[in-house]
């Protein structure tokens, strides 16, 4: 189980990095009407800053190259792909087989996330994830991405993180990030509650998942398809135990998107079900076999657990599944608004959770595991150069990993968030997760490596080749 070499990569997203709005006949997306709201983004920057990835990725590469990674995690940008999300654009689709071509000359395989939470603009205002249409929609891009770059591609990831979309992303959910335009989901799905719609979102991106999932697989049986989930492990805020209140907390976020796919029941979680009630639109039979073990490698996206009491916290997924979050009673990594704790062993008891199940009827298969994302932001009060917080929380996180594997949970890959300081979503520029630091005021958008950047190539060499040895015992 563990002969293949573990993997080490780092991670973009597009829209975080690519910037060329206007570039390669690409049509708006979602992302590019919210930035166009004035007050929108935190920092105030213009739509128009970026860092430019779209031009500079021969560059970047070099970068991704000098930190001695296996693998490349980036996004497709859907609307520079397809005008308007549903027609092929040839000229989008070139730029990213350069991109390609290009991490191929320097020997560095691409994991590619299809869906990373920004929508072609067309296609959001026509009803976005409500709506069934999209699903087709989404497997016809998917197609697409597949015909023109599975030569490259070693791993395929159809989402990033689900219920981050379904509930930040498609409509405006009370407690959660504001990361969508103000759809007035009634429009498509009549009188009924933001939990439903939320429930309808999720739905459709899980079919949409297994359909893709399963036209890869007629389209080349040795594909690998993975889905990334947040990986939101809780704790009883009383003593960082496991408890009734910290499980049902995890169940609401965590296997309400894994039990459809992996679950042998392929339906809701049981428990959940109690607390959605009717709110959760059911699986028809023929959907329960479409979803059944659509999944080679699940990735999980880990950048703190949470600490939760009894008690109906402030936002909705709070007050439905009746939990309070005290995450405040952590110590923050990264400055004062930081949301990032560090805490690896939130990851682990999860993975542990997931891989070694005791009893019957909550049997996950041994998937493999890859993280997908795992980062920190810089302290603002500290020069961002000088980042030892950054090396100390992806050192105790890469550590905590590799300790678990050689005990044996299947876990095939470690990816720092991020190459570079980018677009933190409705944050800006000011919050900045990047190895390299992104000079935005330049106009060459210059990229200057922090103190991690040394320091991750020095441990990933040190660790493989640790590896080497191992194997030649």
């Amino acid at each position: 189980r563990m002969s293949s070499p573990f993997i080490w990569a780092v991670a973009t997203a597009a829209y975080q990095i690519e910037g060329g709005r206007e570039m390669d006949d690409r049509t708006p997306s979602m992302w590019d009407a919210i930035r166009d709201i004035p007050g929108r983004i935190k920092d105030g920057s213009s739509k128009e800053i970026s860092c430019d990835g779209r031009n500079k990725y021969k560059e970047d590469v070099k970068l991704i190259s000098s930190l001695g990674v296996t693998h490349y995690r980036f996004s497709i940008d859907w609307s520079r792909v397809m005008r308007n999300g549903k027609r092929r654009n040839p000229q989008g689709m070139e730029y990213y087989k350069d991109l390609c071509r290009e991490l191929k000359k320097e020997g560095i395989k691409c994991i590619v996330t299809l869906f990373h939470a920004d929508l072609p603009l067309d296609l959001y205002n026509e009803g976005s994830w409500l709506i069934e249409p999209i699903i087709d929609r989404f497997v016809e891009f998917a197609r697409y991405c597949f015909e023109e770059l599975s030569p490259y591609v070693s791993i395929w990831i159809t989402f990033n993180e689900i219920r981050m979309h379904a509930w930040a992303g498609v409509v405006k959910v009370e407690g959660e990030p504001f990361h969508s335009l103000d759809i007035d989901y009634k429009k498509f799905l009549g009188e009924v509650s933001v939990t439903r719609a939320v429930m309808v979102a999720s739905r459709n991106m899980l079919i949409a998942h297994s359909k893709v999932y399963r036209l890869f697989h007629e389209m080349d049986d040795r594909v690998r398809v993975g889905i990334i989930v947040g990986a939101h492990s809780c704790f009883d805020a009383k003593d960082e135990s496991i408890s009734s209140v910290s499980e049902r907390a995890t169940k609401s976020m965590v296997h309400l998107y894994l039990d459809p796919l992996i679950h042998p029941s392929n339906d809701w979680n049981e428990e959940v079900k109690g607390y959605l009630g009717e709110d959760l639109p059911p699986w028809s039979q023929d959907e329960k076999r479409l979803l059944k073990n659509s999944m080679d490698i699940l990735c999980l996206n880990y950048y703190r657990p949470h600490l939760v009491k009894e008690g109906k916290g402030p936002s909705l997924v709070e007050q439905i599944f009746n939990f309070t979050m005290v995450d405040d009673e952590w110590p923050k990594i990264g400055g004062d608004s930081s949301w990032v704790r560090l805490h690896p062993r939130g990851l682990i008891s999860l993975m542990e959770g997931l891989t070694r199940e005791k009893e019957e009827k909550q049997k996950y298969p041994n998937v493999p595991i890859l993280i997908s994302e795992n980062g920190v932001n810089d302290d603002p009060a500290l020069d961002s150069k000088d980042d030892e917080n950054r090396i100390r929380y992806i050192g105790e996180h890469i550590d905590a990993i590799l300790e678990v594997r050689r005990s044996g949970v299947n876990v095939i890959g470690y990816t720092a968030w991020s190459l570079m300081d980018n677009l933190e979503w409705d944050d800006g520029f000011e919050v900045r997760f990047g190895l390299f630091n992104v000079d935005l005021e330049s106009g060459e958008k210059t990229r200057t490596p922090k103190k991690s950047v040394e320091w991750y190539r020095k441990k990933i060499e040190m660790e493989r080749r640790e590896e080497a040895m191992n194997k030649e015992e």
